[in-house]
């Protein structure tokens, strides 16, 4: 089976957001022994990006940093032609079938596909875009938004297949964009245990927070429509219970100047931590040196799909997690299992979740160690990945048989 794999982002080295999935699926196509190209950007030359991925071929697309503060305008300026790249790629190679990640992408597939009738489209989705993207206010944003969804719209009814992250998700689709719940199939998000695992780093602690008896860690993408605030306006009440409590931003985004002001206004600034961007082996130090894993996500339509991969990461390094209560997140565990919820922006709750696992070392610890269990039996990458392209298999053979069945 021949097949292009696109995405946006910068696929090599692994950037984070989708990049761990997408790099996984195109590991799992060449472990089943497909011809597999790659279409994304790249932060290392043409022979070490295909090195890297054991792929038959790329092609090298321009890259906006999702840390960049002029972001939105750039991917105005690159995304359109990044789209005609894809579509143009898939026409010369013709593949069998077309793996996208998220909406964007897919619309480089869809216009292939009019150029390579044969190429099966698979949306590999993972977000909404256009309505993760609802809360920027700038009035110029606004016809842009209005034009995005309508496209991310299009890309969803026109694939001929999709393959999302959640249950949650598959219902948004369906229920709110007309999506056909027959092409929908789940695969969840993961996480790479071999990555993410226990290990001391004691080090760390000590070099970066030596007074604290307690670090509680958020990392990624710090953007502003994730209302990572919440966390600095729980501060002050974990603070008064556990004076002696470090909290970790690992990562950098659009939200950070305005939370380092915010923590100054509360004269929370000498317990708060930002590091800045760092690798994805070096997130896997700085969860290890913590004690317990947050995610913060506002509760609007297109959080309620999402699964971040912050949690799965958590747990594979055998930290227990305070998570927002939402559709997607609640799918994946019960309470109390590996992590505790909290209301979506209640800065109240998420402090009290945090101090009542804080007040238990054991039961924090218990917690820890059955995540760590459970991405070992079902969110593992490779396990996850080896079904998508199972998937994809699939529905080549389908459409194949279809394209070769006498006429009635």
């Amino acid at each position: 089976m021949k097949s292009v794999v696109a995405i946006f982002e910068q696929l090599v080295p692994i950037s984070g957001g989708g990049t761990p999935r997408t790099w996984h699926i195109v590991q799992a196509l060449v472990r089943r022994g497909h011809e597999v190209h790659v279409a994304a950007a790249y932060g290392v030359d043409r022979a070490s990006a295909m090195r890297g991925l054991g792929c038959a071929g790329i092609l090298a697309l321009p890259h906006v940093s999702r840390l960049d503060r002029r972001k939105m305008l750039k991917y105005l300026l690159v995304y359109p032609w990044n789209v005609i790249c894809v579509a143009l790629w898939i026409w010369r190679a013709k593949p069998d079938v077309a793996v996208s990640h998220n909406t964007v992408a897919g619309l480089g597939a869809l216009l292939g596909k009019r150029l390579s009738p044969r190429t099966v489209t698979v949306l590999d989705l993972t977000d909404l875009l256009f309505e993760y993207l609802e809360s920027y206010s700038k009035r110029w944003m606004r016809p842009v938004l209005a034009l995005g969804r309508a496209l991310e719209r299009y890309a969803l009814q026109r694939s001929d297949r999709i393959v999302t992250i959640s249950q949650a998700m598959r219902d948004i689709l369906v229920r709110e964009y007309g999506v056909s719940s027959a092409k929908v199939e789940i695969v969840h998000d993961g996480v790479d245990c071999t990555v993410f695992q226990p290990k001391d780093t004691g080090s760390l602690r000590d070099q970066v927070a030596p007074w604290a008896q307690h670090v509680c860690i958020l990392h990624g993408v710090i953007d502003p429509q994730d209302g990572p605030e919440v966390l600095v306006e729980a501060a002050p009440k974990v603070l008064s219970r556990f004076p002696h409590t470090a909290f970790w931003w690992v990562g950098d985004g659009a939200a950070v100047p305005h939370l380092m002001s915010r923590a100054q206004e509360l004269q929370l600034t000498d317990h708060l931590f930002f590091s800045g961007w760092v690798t994805q082996a070096q997130v896997s130090e700085y969860i290890n040196a913590s004690d317990l894993g947050i995610v913060v996500l506002p509760d609007v339509l297109s959080a309620r799909g999402r699964v971040t991969l912050k949690e799965f990461e958590y747990w594979a390094c055998g930290k227990a997690a305070v998570l927002p209560r939402l559709p997607a997140l609640c799918e994946i565990i019960p309470e109390g299992e590996a992590s505790v919820f909290f209301t979506p922006g209640a800065a109240e709750d998420l402090a009290d979740k945090i101090c009542t696992l804080l007040d238990n070392d054991q039961r924090r610890e218990e917690m820890g160690c059955r995540g760590r269990q459970m991405v070992l039996e079902r969110f593992d990458w490779r396990a996850l990945t080896d079904r998508l392209a199972q998937l994809c298999e699939s529905y080549v053979t389908a459409e194949t048989k279809s394209q070769s069945a006498p006429l009635q």
